[in-house]
């Protein structure tokens, strides 16, 4: 295990936090470090998401798919529909 240091005011609004939530306060600057890291993180794609991304930029660039307007027109029934089955 290793030690960070931490300022004390940072430490003592952490610890505040973590009481506040119930959590100790390791397990909230765990978590909140976690956090932090997942979300700044590079995107770790598989390599079947990899080649899924690289056939549809091929795609775009031979000009197929849909164009702006066919998606609009696309999401708004799809949105349409499931406002629809919601009110239903």
């Amino acid at each position: 295990m290793r030690l960070i240091p931490i300022p004390d005011p940072l430490y003592s609004e952490a610890e505040r936090i973590a009481a506040a939530t119930g959590v100790s306060i390791e397990a909230f600057v765990q978590e909140a470090l976690r956090l932090h890291l997942d979300e700044d993180g590079p995107i770790r794609l598989s390599t079947e998401q990899v080649s899924r991304v690289r056939q549809a930029e091929a795609e775009i660039d031979a000009g197929e798919g849909l164009s702006m307007k066919e998606l609009r027109e696309h999401f708004a029934a799809k949105t349409a529909a499931w406002m629809q089955d919601r009110n239903a």
